[in-house]
């Protein structure tokens, strides 16, 4: 079955009484909606049980290294730079260096809770990745994205797999011996340690949740950068992904419906696991350019006649009430 799924946000959903939910639930379904995605580490049982009793799925999602209340709590976890300074804020973003143990194992530990707890539908992991703030730094109007981390933790953890010996020397110093005479191990590295995460929450979800699958949210850079900025291999995670969703926000980016077609055909030839795309219902800002009808549909029809596609992921679901981008979507969805 193709899954057309939207999503929603925990502040779309958290306060909605039972009536409400079976309302909106009822207006996604008008959609071809199948499916509802949601990323929180606490659900509600009667909302969960009200989509299933009205034929939807409801996905849950993990957000595994993007909590600004956790780098308030542990200043430890901020990525460093190769300049020796901390990441900067990009907007709302600054990301959780992947590589302390204690912090990975706590979000892996809210998603046995969340697994034992919850008769979910999938999971869904976010924020898998090394900081990056794709949604600007891999704009073409942009500088080069900013590599990290080279906190210490990081380098000692990148000594004991690789058996390299850094040179004791200042950060700048350290990270750029490192990125001239050993960036393939480094990378390497980067992505083992996602790929580590995600081997662990497999294994959670297969003894909580048999059965359900278990999807990647996917940076839609090119496949030397996702490996080197973001430590995300899809040969690697494809042992452990059931599906690939890539963040495909072609408007955000700057780019035309066509790059949605260049880019799942780049990601198709690294993995054969099917693909379950995000896509941008509309503009994420009110300052930025709405973009038309015409091309909504374009973006519909370049994802779902993929050949490696499951369905879609409409982002954010609530934006598919505006401007008949519903109705649109449920119109090439029945073709």
């Amino acid at each position: 079955m193709t899954i057309i799924g939207a999503y929603l946000g925990s502040h779309i959903w958290e306060n909605w009484s039972l009536e409400q939910a079976r309302a909106e639930f009822s207006r996604y379904k008008r959609y071809g909606v199948n499916a509802i995605f949601a990323e929180a580490d606490h659900y509600c049982r009667d909302i969960i049980q009200i989509a299933h009793d009205m034929g939807l799925r409801f996905m849950g999602g993990l957000n595994c290294f993007n909590h600004k209340d956790a780098l308030a709590r542990s200043p430890e976890l901020h990525p460093i730079g190769r300049d020796g300074r901390r990441r900067p804020r990009m907007n709302w973003y600054i990301g959780i260096t992947p590589t302390y143990q204690p912090y990975a194992q706590s979000r892996l530990d809210v998603l046995s809770n969340m697994t034992k707890t919850y008769e979910l539908d999938g999971i869904w992991l976010d924020f898998i990745r090394w900081p990056l703030h794709w949604e600007q730094e891999l704009r073409d109007d942009t500088p080069a994205p900013l590599e990290s981390s080279f906190d210490r933790h990081t380098l000692r953890r990148f000594t004991d797999y690789s058996g390299i010996d850094i040179p004791n020397s200042t950060t700048v110093e350290q990270a750029g011996w490192i990125l001239q005479t050993h960036r393939d191990r480094w990378i390497d590295f980067k992505c083992w340690i996602i790929t580590d995460f995600v081997a662990q929450a497999k294994t959670i979800v297969n003894a909580n949740l048999p059965d359900k699958p278990l999807g990647l949210d996917i940076v839609p850079a090119k496949s030397p950068q996702r490996a080197g900025l973001l430590g995300q291999r899809l040969n690697e995670l494809s042992l452990y992904a059931d599906y690939f969703s890539p963040m495909l926000y072609h408007h955000i980016l700057g780019f035309s419906p066509d790059w949605l077609t260049e880019t799942l055909a780049e990601m198709a030839a690294e993995t054969d696991k099917p693909f379950l795309p995000f896509v941008q219902v509309a503009p994420f800002s009110k300052n930025s350019d709405a973009f038309s009808m015409r091309e909504w549909e374009e973006i519909l029809r370049a994802v779902l006649s993929h050949s490696r596609t499951a369905g879609l992921i409409a982002f954010t679901g609530e934006m598919l009430h505006a401007h008949e981008r519903g109705q649109v979507l449920n119109t090439i969805v029945r073709r």
